[in-house]
């Protein structure tokens, strides 16, 4: 049977470390009492066990390693289109939260979810924030399992950016207030049956006693079709989940907001997810990778939750994404995130049992096997557990 790479041995840190560091003395000696007392805890770590598919196994510090330090590799990340739907990884990369735990990590726009999902799957990126959409969950191999390591922002009360925009008309005329009034509405939902928007309507609908059989469907792709669909009273109501799509439609008076959806519902909208062979391969820079990620979410939690560092950590997420940075700071509605980066199962596991109860997904998907914790919980022995 073939091993994959386990946790990287490293040898342990010297005075000329903590020298390099700008620290001397008695201080360099405290320092190195320190990073000796880490480095014993990380050695521990390299008991853990990793699977390879089927078999289970376990590497023992210094076993089938030559020691000193490896050859760091690009981690190619995959970022959706949408790029403020990855915001906690926007603030670790703008932050240098990677480089500075010795990553070098490749940015790259893995574009919609109909190519980042292939990507990932299919080892072309090594990790991506996914969402457990239906093309994931049919994508989603348990013999060479992506496995979901770590929050990357939910849907909650109060929490998340995603809305069901309606026509700006329906609005005004008060024809469309309440859930009920979705009846016989021309609602634009995407042409993948089990996106987020089916179960996002499917969700408004029954809190209004309705079903999906109560509208009339429309076909109507993400974006600019959508824009226009509603401009031209095409359909009445759809989802639109980017901030600068929000605000175009509301300038252009196409569309305004008229529900959000922490209003009704809770999802897990995305994940940090590794590849099958990263995670097999690079379990090493799969810990560090985590411990970095977690610096920047709770940087970004601190901001939008407690207020600390809110206007830096604005100007970092205007920088990486693009987009203006009064809106961000005035107009984005923070999405949910758990401090100590644990993942919504529940949500995840209601997302599943709809698909599979609408006949589309014949294959069941454990929980167990696609949230993999152990990175996480690595990390947060470093870390400690935010309160």
């Amino acid at each position: 049977m073939k091993m994959a790479n386990l946790w990287h041995v490293r040898p342990p840190p010297t005075t000329a470390h903590s020298a390099a560091r700008g620290v001397a003395g008695a201080d360099a000696a405290r320092c190195l009492r320190y990073r000796m007392t880490v480095h014993v805890r990380r050695q521990a770590r390299a008991a853990m066990v990793f699977r390879d598919g089927t078999s289970e196994f376990c590497a023992r510090p210094g076993e089938r390693f030559s020691g000193g330090y490896c050859a760091v590799k690009p981690i190619i990340l995959g970022l959706p289109d949408g790029k403020l739907h990855a915001a906690p990884t926007l603030v670790a990369l703008g932050l240098n939260c990677f480089k500075h735990h010795g990553l070098e990590v490749e940015a790259m726009n893995a574009g919609a979810h109909t190519r980042s999902i292939p990507a990932i799957a299919n080892n072309e990126v090594d990790v991506s924030p996914q969402g457990p959409l239906l093309g994931f969950c049919q994508a989603w191999d348990p013999a060479h399992p992506m496995v979901m390591v770590a929050d990357q922002g939910s849907v909650k009360p109060g929490r998340g950016e995603g809305a069901i925009v309606a026509r700006t008309a329906l609005l005004e005329s008060g024809q469309l207030r309440d859930y009920p009034d979705l009846k016989g509405k021309r609602i634009g939902l995407s042409a993948i049956r089990g996106d987020h928007d089916w179960l996002t309507f499917n969700a408004a609908l029954r809190k209004g006693g309705l079903s999906l059989d109560d509208v009339e469907i429309v076909i109507c792709d993400f974006g600019e079709q959508r824009h226009r669909a509603l401009a031209e009273g095409r359909i009445d109501a759809a989802t639109v989940s980017r901030l600068g799509s929000q605000m175009r439609g509301r300038e252009d008076r196409a569309f305004g907001i008229w529900k959000r959806e922490h209003e009704f519902r809770e999802r897990q909208e995305r994940a940090i997810t590794f590849s099958h062979r990263f995670w097999t391969e690079r379990p090493d820079d799969g810990y560090r990778f985590v411990r970095a990620y977690i610096e920047g979410l709770r940087d970004y939690y601190s901001a939008f939750e407690r207020g600390l560092n809110r206007d830096e950590i604005v100007r970092v997420l205007a920088a990486q994404a693009g987009e203006p940075e009064e809106a961000i700071a005035t107009e984005m509605v923070p999405m949910a995130v758990d401090p100590n980066g644990r993942i919504n199962d529940k949500a995840i596991a209601s997302d599943i049992t709809w698909f599979q109860e609408q006949g589309l997904l014949d294959h069941p998907i454990p929980i167990d096997q696609l949230i993999d914790y152990r990175y996480l919980d690595a990390a947060l022995q470093d870390l400690g557990i935010a309160e």
